[in-house]
C-alpha cells in the first residue's frame, strides 16, 4: 500500500537525480571544451559544430573569459 508508494517513489526520485546529474555534467564538458577552444581562437562555427553549443551560447562564454 502506502509503503510500496513511498519505496517506488524513492527509485523514481533517484533515477530522476541520475539523469538529470548526467545531462548537466554533459552540459558542462561541453561548456568546458567550448571555453577552451574559444582561449585557442578556433572559429565559432567550428566550436558549433563540434560542441552542440549555438552561437549565441558560445558568444555569452566568450564575454566570460
Amino acid at each position: 500500500g502506502i509503503q510500496k508508494g513511498i519505496e517506488k517513489g524513492k527509485i523514481e526520485g533517484k533515477i530522476e537525480g541520475k539523469i538529470e546529474g548526467k545531462i548537466e555534467g554533459k552540459i558542462e564538458g561541453k561548456i568546458e571544451v567550448a571555453k577552451a577552444m574559444l582561449a585557442n581562437n578556433v572559429d565559432v562555427n567550428t566550436i558549433v559544430k563540434f560542441t552542440g553549443l549555438s552561437i549565441s551560447e558560445i558568444e555569452e562564454l566568450s564575454g566570460n573569459l
